[in-house]
């Protein structure tokens, strides 16, 4: 009997985050979107009879605002967006670029409020002139004792046009991090390369033990790097640099947010790049130190970013695009969780069809990278749309069980 040669095999794992009620929700919303997709806008037309609420999340009660609208004679291309709270403000920064993403010339706006619906006319936090060569993003807000921080990533031109194809496309990677201090949002202290190499898209947040961490990954080769300031009164000072393990199963994860429950686990999530439309997760018992095998979830993301955190009353959850389909972005969802461990409901925050005014190259149609602060009764999310637009929903957490 000849023998016939057997296929190379590899196996991963998955951790199981979905509770099956909601990963069933998962397979009837995907099932609902590829069928309009297919060309079914009325999903009756595809299947006559459907259920009520099928294929969908219920709305979460909402209050939805306008930060900034982009416009093809100044800034048209609006991303990297964040919120924190300054005493009675609230501050809003995002990316600013003439029309495509991550050109020179791309510099760091902001704006505020005092209610986090009517925003103030938008101001410059970073500025960079074209002659400068560089590009520089919102990479994250921090606040505390009546200080602001605005962390800022600064490359060189990246040339993404002689770039390879695909989403982080930098021809030679070369970053670093300054961070940008004020008190009154008027006059500010620039601090230089407090970190190096470091692709950073959310701010540090306080840990329960007292430190400073938030995460992100290295340009070089793609693994994730957790920054940690151990004095949280110094969060302009050079961090400590912990590297979490590259992957023995090849995850490459660009993006991490996260939690940490009450018994001290950091549960930290990750935009995964390998494009199978999973977020991965790793963890850490001691504050950051060290960190587990970066494992594959079965909790959906459209390889897009998302933020974690914890609602005032202990709940859990996931503001993103929650769902398996590849750069489809056109459903901002929050997964709840009580445990930390298992979500088990999912709820709306904004959706519908969306089309950008000014063609830039990577405007993606649809809602982008959420950044979420939780203050009293509400969740505030912030979010761009098209990549043009900076927008913020006032979230109930009330309203939601």
């Amino acid at each position: 009997m000849t023998e016939h040669p057997t296929p190379p095999a590899h196996t991963h794992r998955v951790l199981n985050l979905l509770a099956p009620q909601l990963a069933s929700e998962l397979d009837q919303f995907r099932m609902r979107l590829s069928a309009i997709s297919a060309g079914y806008p009325v999903v009756t037309d595809w299947h006559p009879v459907l259920p009520e609420g099928w294929g969908q999340f219920p709305p979460a009660p909402v209050d939805r605002a306008t930060v900034y609208r982009g416009n093809a004679d100044t800034f048209a291309y609006s991303h990297h967006q964040a919120i924190a709270k300054l005493g009675e403000r609230y501050v809003a920064a995002w990316s600013n670029g003439f029309a495509h993403e991550d050109y020179v010339g791309q510099e760091v706006h902001g704006a505020w409020s005092t209610d986090g619906l009517r925003w103030s006319e938008p101001f410059v936090i970073a500025p960079t002139p074209v002659e400068s060569g560089l590009v520089r993003h919102n990479a994250g807000l921090h606040a505390a004792d009546g200080q602001f921080y605005c962390y800022v990533g600064v490359a060189e031109d990246p040339r993404r046009e002689a770039a390879p194809p695909g989403m982080f496309s930098l021809s030679e990677p070369r970053i670093h991090l300054d961070v940008y201090e004020t008190r009154d949002l008027e006059y500010w202290t620039h601090h230089e390369r407090v970190c190096e190499h470091i692709d950073l898209y959310e701010g540090p947040r306080r840990t329960r033990g007292g430190k400073l961490l938030c995460c992100g990954f290295d340009v070089r080769d793609h693994h994730a790097m957790v920054l940690i300031w151990d004095a949280s009164t110094s969060p302009t000072a050079r961090p400590r640099v912990v590297d979490v393990p590259l992957s023995a199963e090849g995850l490459r994860p660009e993006q991490g947010t996260w939690y940490q429950t009450d018994d001290g686990r950091i549960w930290m999530y990750q935009r995964e790049s390998t494009q199978d439309c999973r977020l991965a997760l790793t963890w850490s018992d001691d504050e950051g130190e060290t960190w587990s095998d970066l494992v594959r979830t079965d909790f959906p993301n459209t390889y897009s970013r998302a933020f974690a955190g914890r609602l005032p009353d202990g709940r859990c959850y996931i503001v993103g695009n929650n769902y398996g389909i590849f750069l489809e972005r056109r459903h901002l969802l929050i997964a709840l969780s009580d445990d930390g461990i298992t979500f088990d409901r999912q709820y709306t925050l904004v959706a519908g069809d969306t089309t950008r005014r000014v063609n830039g190259r990577h405007k993606e149609d649809g809602y982008h990278y959420p950044n979420c602060l939780a203050d009293g009764d509400y969740l505030y999310i912030i979010y761009s749309v098209n990549k043009e637009d900076i927008e913020v929903v006032r979230l109930d957490t009330g309203g939601i069980e």
